[in-house]
């Protein structure tokens, strides 16, 4: 199962990575074809359009390397042991059960698998730190008021 979520998570990124090719290269178009037909010396334009094209090609390059690292992540058993990075968490907080995975990448992606909600998290949010290094039945908090407890990892 771990696999095919993996497998979600790698094409929702594909799909995001898309979606920034197209708005970089609208973007792209537009700081060429700005510039040169300014209707006033101070229209910026161009040049907006040429930051937004800079910030798209970043974050697509980004995304192509959280897609590569998808692609090699390799699927372990958690059972029994402490969340680490590649676990899949089941947590109940405040009375409602989520499912969350664990990785390096993505974090903040959502996808639906089998009829369930995971979200994906790093080790550097804040619910991912909480969540490193603990077990199942193991309780954590993230701030005061925001506590819960394991209730699976595998």
């Amino acid at each position: 199962m771990k696999r095919t979520i993996l497998d979600a998570i790698r094409r929702e990124l594909e799909a995001e990575l898309a979606r920034l090719q197209n708005a970089n290269e609208a973007s792209s178009t537009g700081a060429m074809h700005s510039a040169p037909n300014a209707e006033k010396q101070r229209d910026t334009t161009g040049l907006e359009a040429a930051y937004l094209a800079h910030g798209y090609s970043r974050k697509c390059k980004e995304l192509t390397k959280q897609i590569a690292a998808l692609k090699i992540v390799e699927v372990e058993n958690f059972s029994g042991q402490e969340v680490d990075v590649g676990a899949l968490v089941e947590v109940e907080m405040n009375g409602e059960s989520d499912c969350y995975m664990l990785l390096d990448c993505g974090g903040g992606s959502e996808v639906t698998v089998d009829g369930s909600r995971i979200t994906v998290v790093t080790s550097e949010s804040p619910l991912g730190s909480a969540l490193m290094g603990n077990v199942e039945a193991g309780y954590f908090s993230i701030r005061p008021g925001m506590e819960g407890v394991v209730l699976n990892v595998s």
